[in-house]
This record gives structure tokens, sequence and C-alpha cells, in this order.
């Protein structure tokens, strides 16, 4: 979602901004709960670690990055650490982005409710042979209603990842960016994870960025449609995908 009012179609009617953006310096959230359903087939268990899920920003082909980009890299990486820009110049599906655990501005982590009976039967039946991401025969994990909208905002909170420790945001960040510490750690599929994705410097609706450096977004992407996409290492599970399709607001 967004905060400005001019990002609609352009035969719409204008609509508010939602009452999430009030008195925030935000341009943008993208927001999303779920569970990981463990069809990881290069672990005996089949989890999927902390250092093996991605949260990307790419485009179908290749983009052309402003002048001074490594500012903008910079300035990225200087808020998150984990960030990698490793992609960017590829001629197919250019990418850049993070782990998905350190470049999520909130994260709150809890036990499902319904965990016990739906959690066994899944790990039960990956059990009994290799599991494949796009296998749809096994059932689907619960991950309860979705609550936090409009001034509902979703708070941090890891303890169930990390019992000891009241880790902040930019703490979170800063202590996941080691991958050997990412690979300790899985996602484990009787949590259930809600994720605030923002920024104060990315507009969507005007597709202009200021990044220490300016420029706009259309020139760069060349009219491409922008893919945020939460994907393994390798980009061969994919779990979702949000679509910015510029044509629409033309």
């Amino acid at each position: 979602m967004t905060g400005l009012q001019n990002n609609h179609h352009k035969d719409d009617p204008v609509i508010k901004s939602c009452s999430y953006f009030e008195n925030r310096r935000r341009l943008f959230s993208f927001q999303f709960q779920g569970r990981f359903k463990p069809t990881n087939p290069n672990r005996d268990d089949h989890l999927w670690t902390f250092d093996d899920v991605l949260f990307c920003a790419e485009t179908e082909s290749r983009i052309n990055p402003p002048m001074g980009s490594s500012l903008a890299v910079k300035f990225a990486g200087y808020i998150d650490p984990g960030f990698n820009a490793d992609g960017m110049f590829l001629k197919k599906r250019p990418w850049a982005g993070s782990w998905l655990i350190c470049g999520m501005n909130v994260v709150k982590v809890w036990k499902a409710e319904s965990d016990d009976m739906s959690t066994r039967k899944i790990m039960k039946s990956q059990k009994r042979s290799i599991p494949t991401f796009d296998n749809n025969a096994s059932p689907l994990l619960p991950i309860e209603p979705w609550v936090y909208y409009g001034k509902h905002h979703i708070e941090e909170d890891t303890k169930v990842i990390m019992p000891n420790e009241d880790l902040s945001s930019s703490k979170r960040r800063n202590y996941f960016s080691q991958p050997s510490i990412r690979k300790n750690y899985v996602f484990n599929p009787s949590h259930i994870y809600c994720c605030d994705f923002f920024n104060n410097f990315t507009n969507f609706s005007t597709m202009n960025a200021d990044m220490i450096i300016k420029f706009n977004m259309s020139k760069v992407l060349g009219n491409q449609p922008l893919r945020f996409v939460c994907r393994n290492k390798e980009g061969d599970a994919i779990f979702f995908v949000i679509e910015i399709d510029y044509s629409d607001l033309l």
C-alpha cells in the first residue's frame, strides 16, 4: 500500500491514504504474514534456514542503473547490512536485495495456535519422500487472520526465535548479517512470520527515488514491471511475489 493520494489508475477516482501513514514518514508499505513449509530438498529435515531465503527487487530484463548508483548501493547497505546488489547488472532478471530476516523493517514471530496437528502432519508427509517446492499435495499451513491494517501496526518481536534477547529492528539486521549466524536458524513451520517492508525515499507513485542521488525509476526500469520476490538463493524456489506494473498508472 502507498501513502500518496495520486497512486491510482488514471480512470479511477482518487482514494485517500490509509491511516497507517498518518504522522509517519513512509511512502509505501509491503506487509505479509505466513509460514514456511518444510520443502527444502537440500536438508535432511527439509527446513529453510535464514541463509536460504532472500527478498529481492528484480525485473525481467536488464536495467539502466543511474550515474552514481554505487552511492545508492552504499546508502541501502548503511540501512541494511545484508543488502546485496551483485546481481544488478545481469542481462536476465537483474536483482538487488537482502536476506528476508535482514531486509524487513519490522519482523514479528509467534507460535501458531493451531500448530501441533497440522505441522506434524506435514512434517510426517515430507519425510516419506524427497520434497519438491511446487508440490501442492501436502496441506496448507493455517496462518491465522490478518489484523495489522490501518493504525494497528506490526511491532518488532522476535523473542520466539531468540528468547534471551530483546532485539530492536536495527540490532536484528546487524546480528543476522553474518552468514554463519543465519545458517544456525531455520524458518520453523510451527511459527508465523509477519513482516513490514517500507521506506521514505522510494516513491512508487511518482517513480522518483532519493538515495543520496536522485533518479527516476521509470528510466532505470525501462518501463518494465518491478517485482519484489521472496525466494531462495538459487532462484528456483519462489515463496511469493509482489509486482508493480507502472503501465496501469501512466
